[in-house]
């Protein structure tokens, strides 16, 4: 393959010329003509050119589609299958008529000539430009990278440079100067530019049914790497990445070759799963459903049909609407539209089954196990960088790569605590923030969270508080906006239906009403649905508000703002599911019915049998705080009289004057010396901190 043709890119020599009269008038025919040209083809202002003039921009960036009128067959194709000739002799052609330094770049080369998806690169691609598109799951600190190594030969005195490839230092064998092989070269100094190195995943809507996303290792640049592109590399962010395949020697397998992408343009892609593209025909079905007045209990009846029972009809409806969430806010008060469900029930009853069906029809998730998401993490994580040693590289765990889609977590509860620390974020705010080993960084958690956990002591107890049964600190709990229990107890009705649906599915072959695909794309259809609201169904959602907080009182408090924005989000679901563009009043009732029976399961004040919305919100009912209150000043008046700890019978005495139980007394005393509160002296005696 010969020289570029420069004299075929017309368009470069225009913006050259361009450059060197920018601060001249021209008013020639041609000059005109040439500016036209210029800003037609790349799109470049005044205030740009200025910009590279002054040497603010180090790269040229060339848009393919705009130039590709002026390139023939032969330079096409130098730049698709020779792409480092191809820049080389375009940056020395920049460099010596600009008298500086000067990278060039190319971006929008067209899908159809070399866009391959990242589990079909292949050696065959070697040193070939390609197109590729991912979401960055790593992202390195920029290091500076030796591209060339200055040596003196200690015999002759002569000084040469030696540069370095595929990451690896070149050191002299023979002297360029005298041709001398001996004593010694002298290593005076180095050119280094920088580098970055990210680790990108294939996108859901390129993963086929089944498949797990492949990855490859991305490598930036000089420019690429330069803060004003720090935006572009955060992990959660999708790219589409123009560059040169290339090969690196593996580090523990010497004869095997690591494929990475030596990137000549980057840029951000602003596509999630509501840009997904669904045909007319899919289109059609999907209307057709919509039109069959009760699509929401056909899908939930096709989640997970093998679970029978009364008890997942209110979570699979709950569910349903989870995976369509609701709509944008546009107050800016609480900027959350996605839903957070719990699961916490007995073992055996289905929870994982259901987690992982959920995983496998929503059409951006992933599924992650507590006991284990700690090692990749579950939010984002910070260590040392085993390719660019000495560095660091964030990671995004399951919540930033799955942000606009659902993370299903089995056993939340055996999460560890800097995990757990780190949802309270990623839950309400919907950001997960880094500052950590000169990583400073906040990024995208906007996904919607179905978990399960079980109870601390092996099955439900109605008679006890869910933060006294699950391992789950209450900051995380109450903010599940619909929390639901599963308890495997006897029932002959239900059991009797349980096991003619099991020996129907034998004998017959199960079939859901709807089959995953077409729920998936059902999910990606209405999820682009922003529903605006009617002045009655505002009214219902008043109401009820208004309503459940006068019942208020000092036993109990029923519900609060965070309940009503829950309300909020599930009614536009419930629209949405239905591709209506407006909430209506049964919207609203659905959204009502599913929030009480959830508070029902675990928002009970068994001592009032009253909704007390402190049991979720902080772990202690309203009539618990009264009684951690008042026993708290029984021991401090009685202080006065045991200045060394007041005896339990001494309490247990004077708490009969407000007809306090002795085994309640006793489980206020344990919690307060749980909690801090109380300390003890000696054997059953205590004294106020």
């Amino acid at each position: 393959m010969g020289p570029l043709n420069l004299n075929n890119l017309i368009v470069l020599k225009t913006f050259l010329y361009f450059i060197q009269n920018i601060f001249m008038d021209i008013d020639t025919k041609g000059g005109v003509v040439e500016q036209e040209i210029l800003r037609d083809l790349f799109d470049i202002s005044k205030e740009e050119i200025e910009r590279f003039v002054k040497e603010e921009e180090k790269s040229v960036v060339l848009d393919f589609e705009k130039i590709k009128n002026y390139l023939d067959p032969e330079t096409l194709d130098l730049l698709l299958n020779e792409p480092e000739n191809f820049f080389k002799q375009l940056s020395i052609y920049f460099t010596e008529r600009l008298q500086r330094q000067t990278i060039v770049r190319i971006k929008n080369l067209p899908p159809e000539l070399r866009y391959i998806r990242i589990r079909d690169v292949r050696s065959e691609h070697k040193d070939k430009l390609i197109q590729i598109e991912g979401i960055i799951k790593i992202s390195s600190e920029v290091r500076p990278y030796i591209v060339k190594t200055k040596y003196m030969h200690e015999e002759c005195g002569g000084e040469f440079w030696i540069e370095n490839t595929d990451f690896i230092i070149k050191k002299p064998t023979k002297c360029p100067v005298c041709g001398g092989t001996k004593p010694r070269f002298i290593e005076e100094g180095h050119e280094t530019i920088d580098i970055q190195r990210l680790f990108i995943e294939e996108p859901a809507d390129q993963i086929e049914k089944g498949e797990q996303p492949a990855q490859i290792t991305i490598m930036l640049k000089q420019d690429l790497c330069e803060p004003k592109m720090e935006r572009k590399t955060l992990p959660g962010v999708r790219i589409k990445v123009f560059g040169i395949l290339k090969e690196l020697r593996s580090m523990n397998f010497k004869a095997l070759l690591e494929l990475y992408v030596d990137a000549v343009y980057i840029e951000t892609v602003d596509k999630d799963i509501e840009d997904i593209q669904i045909s007319i025909e899919d289109e059609n079905k999907i209307k057709e459903l919509a039109k069959s007045g009760d699509i929401l209990n056909l899908i939930a009846q096709s989640i997970a049909a093998g679970l029978y029972g009364k008890q997942y009809d209110h979570i699979k409806k709950a569910i349903t609407l989870q995976l369509v969430s609701g709509g944008k806010r546009r107050s800016g008060v609480d900027e959350r539209k996605n839903l957070h469900i719990l699961l916490v029930g007995d073992p055996g009853v289905g929870k994982s089954k259901l987690l992982r069906y959920i995983a496998s029809i929503a059409p951006k998730s992933k599924y992650v196990v507590g006991i284990t998401a700690s090692s990749v993490g579950l939010t984002a994580s910070v260590r040392k960088d085993e390719i660019l040693k000495g560095g660091w590289v964030l990671e995004a765990g399951a919540l930033v790569l799955t942000s606009g889609g659902i993370v299903c977590i089995d056993e939340l509860d055996k999460l560890d605590i800097e995990e757990m620390q780190s949802l309270h974020e990623a839950m309400e705010q919907q950001t997960i923030t880094i500052d950590k080993a000169n990583i400073h960084a906040t990024l995208r958690t906007e996904a919607s969270i179905l978990a399960a956990a079980n109870p601390k002591f092996g099955r439900w107890d109605n008679m006890k508080g869910i933060v006294d049964q699950i391992n789950l600190p209450p900051t995380i709990i109450n903010r599940f906006d619909l929390i639901f229990v599963l308890i495997d107890e006897p029932n002959e009705q239900q059991d009797e239906a349980i096991v003619s649906e099991i020996i129907k599915g034998i004998q017959e072959e199960e079939r859901p009403a709807l089959d995953k695909e077409l729920i998936r794309k059902y999910i990606i259809y209405a999820k682009k649905i922003e529903p605006t609201w009617t002045n009655n169904a505002l009214e219902i959602v008043k109401q009820f508000y208004k309503e459940l907080r006068s019942r208020s009182s000092r036993e109990s408090i029923p519900i609060t703002a965070r309940q009503l924005m829950s309300i909020i989000r599930l009614s536009e679901a419930s629209a949405k599911i239905r591709l209506s563009p407006v909430v209506t009043e049964d919207d609203v009732n659905l959204a009502k019915e599913l929030l009480i029976y959830s508070l029902r399961e675990v928002g009970i004040n068994p001592e009032t049998n009253k909704l007390d919305i402190d049991i979720i919100m902080s772990g202690i009912s309203s009539t618990q705080r009264q009684k951690l209150s008042k026993i708290t000043d029984i021991i401090r008046d009685l202080q006065k009289d045991f200045p060394d700890g007041v005896p339990l019978s001494e309490i247990l005495n004077e708490s009969k004057k407000y007809n306090f139980e002795e085994n309640r007394v006793k489980e206020v005393i344990d919690k307060l010396l749980k909690d801090g509160y109380l300390y003890e002296t000696g054997p059953q005696k205590y004294k106020v901190v």
